[in-house]
């Protein structure tokens, strides 16, 4: 009993105690803290004094529960309203020191719970890089009157511009709207600003929120939207981006979208989830997501009516498509809830037309059957969330293991083979004529990212069901995707789309690293890792340059450096007891999006081998 006593204090002293990211106020009424002494909550709430870090010493090691979250039904995914499962749950009022005798009991566990454990999206409550409260577009604070809504919109001219802009540049990654409809509501509304619709006012400043994230802050077009230009250009588009989708999360709630729903506020919705996932972090929209997910359904927006106009018809079939295509991220990068029950709900996809092909007395064939339309990458998209989900669903139960992977592979063969078809030019060249060339690279990181998460089980030499096919298949898809990551960043035909490295897109980089990495590090002696080790120095590069925009990149920078650390000490994991339940357990799942979102959940140890993770319970 003694010696099994010691060696859970061994263990225990290798291992970071990790001070506690909310103070106890902050921590108690499920607050954000900005982690100031005294923080900006106290302050405002008034509770200066007594705003601590420290734990309440009347808290007994007894009283810490860890909870086991069960695995999420269908009814709960599809209402979207609860809280994300977190496993484990920590007390708010536990004592960090308590981790290592947790993370100890955590180890003991059978590798199915591991692997339940590291499909997890990250806990609000751990996100140490999270904005003052002032910044969340979530934080609406008092109700705002419609003149102080209006106040804060660009002037004219300036949404003009930015309207312009998203309809030129973005709209066709997520086409959601009609343009023809969408301008002639934007003339009503600057004819009468003080009699339009709050959710469609919403939905203006999340699509000017949107844009001014994508623009380089040193943009001459910016000059004249600040009356004064500051130091920092960068910080200031962000806090005014931000304030923007702020704004529009008010006037959803001013327009009392809980209760009320119509169609722009569906858009609305769709559209600040999207600003979210390119913007923020993808897990910040999950429970919008469910919230926008039942408002479709309640506007029947995948069913049809007889009773609407092609145009209607269509902008709610918009909307639906939005709707999967928002989902295919949570699923592929977190896949703790099964998308399936999606696929079985029948509806109409829109039409591949572009916009000026759908009229009130009906939608024509487009002009040119030869070119992308406007909605060509959403089809694409929805094609794609249908075999992510397929694909997702397979490699989470027990048929991961399955040796027979041709299938999917073929599957994912023929949609790119599909995209070389549409958006390059006919030698199989980047059309330099239009967007195409950039639509079919961002759709091909959703194929890389599908390879490595086909053939991670299969990946590693120690695994009983180890695949060198499967390994190569890795470290060709790595190495592919993070060069897309690189092109995005350096070529000037992109340029407009260099916005994609703040969220979505570098964070399936960063997958792609750990998997880089995980198949370099078990490779035979003489394999030259070297162009490959080049390639994650340049995307650490890359990731620093945006981490003052970009959580995601701020906190994969950790994550990169570590890798760069390891690779130059040399160090390699050693062989383990159990293979199938270590390798399940330690770093080499690096689908664990989770703990790359929350680093401080990661003990680094960079003078030995790598630590399990700790799991913050």
């Amino acid at each position: 009993m003694n010696l099994s006593n010691d060696n859970k204090q061994t263990r225990a002293s290798h291992r970071r105690k990790r001070q506690p990211v909310s103070c106890q106020h902050c921590r108690h009424s499920k607050l954000r803290c900005d982690r100031q002494q005294p923080c900006t909550s106290c302050k405002r709430r008034g509770h200066e004094s007594s705003c601590s870090f420290q734990p309440n010493s009347g808290i007994s090691p007894s009283s810490n529960n860890v909870t086991r979250a069960r695995p999420r039904t269908v009814g709960s995914a599809a209402t979207g309203a609860q809280s994300p499962v977190v496993e484990p749950v920590r007390n708010a009022n536990t004592p960090p020191v308590l981790q290592p005798e947790l993370v100890s009991d955590k180890n003991q566990a059978p590798p199915d719970s591991d692997w339940a454990a590291v499909l997890e999206r990250p806990a609000p409550e751990y996100d140490v890089a999270a904005v003052p409260d002032t910044l969340s577009p979530f934080s609406v604070g008092r109700g705002l009157s419609l003149r102080e809504i209006l106040e804060i919109l660009p002037p004219r001219s300036w949404c003009d511009f930015l309207v312009s802009h998203f309809f030129t540049h973005i709209a066709a990654l997520f086409p959601i709207l009609h343009g023809p409809t969408f301008q002639m509501q934007y003339a009503g509304f600057m004819q009468n600003p003080y009699e339009g619709d709050l959710s469609w006012l919403a939905l203006l400043f999340s699509i000017c929120s949107l844009v001014l994230y994508t623009m380089d802050p040193n943009d001459p077009k910016l000059k004249g939207l600040w009356p004064k230009r500051s130091n920092n250009p960068a910080q200031e588009l962000v806090c005014l981006s931000r304030r923007l989708q702020q704004t529009a999360m008010a006037c959803l709630s001013k327009d009392q979208f809980f209760i009320r729903h119509k169609l722009s506020t569906l858009e609305a919705l769709l559209m600040v989830i999207y600003n979210l996932s390119h913007n923020e972090s993808v897990d910040q929209g999950w429970a919008l997501l469910g919230m926008a997910l039942n408002i479709g359904i309640a506007l029947r927006c995948n069913v049809d009516s007889q009773h609407l106009s092609p145009i209607e018809t269509e902008r709610r079939r918009r909307c639906w498509a939005g709707l999967l295509s928002l989902h295919t991220y949570q699923s592929i990068l977190f896949r703790d809830v099964d998308m399936s029950f999606l696929l079985n709900i029948k509806t109409t996809m829109p039409a591949d037309v572009n916009d000026s092909d759908i009229t009130e007395s009906g939608i024509s064939p487009p002009s040119n059957s030869h070119k992308p339309t406007q909605m060509s990458v959403m089809i694409s998209k929805v094609r794609l969330f249908r075999l992510s989900t397929e694909i997702c669903h397979h490699i989470s139960g027990p048929s991961r293991l399955d040796p027979v992977l041709s299938n999917f592979d073929a599957a994912i063969a023929v949609e790119q083979k599909h995209w070389d078809d549409t958006f390059l030019s006919t030698q199989g060249s980047p059309s330099i004529l239009d967007c195409s060339y950039a639509h079919w690279c961002i759709l091909q990181t959703y194929a890389y990212h599908l390879y490595l998460l086909l053939h991670r089980p299969f990946h590693h030499s120690q695994k009983p069901c180890f695949k060198p096919s499967s390994r190569e298949r890795c470290i060709a898809s790595a190495a592919t995707l993070i060069s897309i990551h690189r092109q995005l960043y350096e070529a000037p035909l992109l340029r407009n789309y260099l916005f994609l490295l703040n969220g979505v897109t570098s964070l399936k980089a960063l997958h792609a690293a750990v998997a880089l990495d995980s198949c370099l590090l078990d490779m035979p002696e003489g394999f030259d890792a070297a162009p490959y080790r080049e390639e994650l120095e340049n995307l650490l590069s890359r990731m620093q340059e945006f981490s003052t925009r970009s959580s995601v990149c701020a906190k994969g920078c950790r994550i990169l450096r570590h890798l760069q650390a390891r690779a130059g000490s040399g160090n390699r994991r050693p062989q383990p007891i159990d293979a199938e339940t270590q390798m399940e357990g330690t770093f080499e799942d690096w689908t664990d999006v989770r703990e790359w979102l929350d680093a401080d959940f990661i003990n680094w140890n960079l003078d030995g081998t790598l630590n399990l993770l700790e799991f913050a319970a």
